[in-house]
């Protein structure tokens, strides 16, 4: 194994099995066994990375994990960990498990190291550890506050015990939420049990509410100004 530590106080470590230089692109390359750490405890790893020592850039190529020093764990691919500015970024599809095991599917994501937030674009999905999924256009994710925002959601609350039966499709569709611990809280939203219709017709029987609150531990909805 070697040992890789940049000049200039740039406080990442690079370690890996194999280690050359592009005389041409003036790039060092790592391969096998790739593992950085910046000077926040946060881990990158993969097989296969390129660093650029003026642009401070550490690029992988290929599977990639992350593991955040808040203990949030991103698998991902051609990540880009930019040590100049704080980031860690991809425009590659990325899967983040949280502290509440909350798997969370990005199309590309950013990191800011120190900040201690992702944020996010695109299609997103949540599945939490009961099952319940969640719809984005955008997220972010602080990781020191344990909370997710996103907007223009469709949540689908797939927990069996919520159903009053198993014909239920309970879901809530709202501009905003956020998602703390066992409360989601949703801001001018919709609440139904009805199932689906076709060409997504508005279902016979909905709640509308300027916000709503689904505590899932306790299988409730509660809800302010209802119509």
């Amino acid at each position: 194994m070697f040992f890789f530590q940049p000049l200039f106080g740039e406080n990442l470590n690079i370690q890996s099995s194999s280690i050359s230089v592009d005389k041409k692109s003036k790039l060092t390359i790592f391969k096998d066994k790739v593992i950085a750490t910046d000077a926040k405890n946060n881990e990158f790893k993969s097989e296969y990375a390129e660093y650029d020592k003026d642009l401070k850039l550490l690029i992988s190529k290929g599977e990639t994990t992350i593991l955040t020093s808040e203990g949030f764990f991103l698998t991902g691919k051609n990540i880009i960990f930019d040590n100049k500015n704080n980031l860690i970024k991809s425009d590659a599809s990325a899967v983040i498990t949280d502290l509440e095991e909350n798997n969370i599917y990005l199309d590309k994501f950013e990191y800011s190291t120190s900040n201690k937030f992702f944020t996010s674009a695109g299609n997103i999905k949540i599945v939490d550890s009961r099952n319940n999924s969640y719809n984005f256009t955008q997220i972010y994710i602080d990781e020191v506050k344990r909370e997710i925002i996103g907007t223009d959601i469709k949540a689908f609350l797939n927990q069996e015990n919520f159903k009053i039966n198993s014909k239920n499709k309970p879901r809530i569709f709202a501009n905003t939420v956020s998602i703390k611990n066992e409360l989601s809280k949703f801001n001018k939203s919709v609440f139904t049990l009805c199932d689906y219709r076709k060409d997504n017709k508005c279902p016979p029987w909905s709640l509308q509410a300027s916000e709503m609150i689904h505590n899932k531990k306790k299988k409730t909805i509660y809800y302010d100004n209802a119509v």
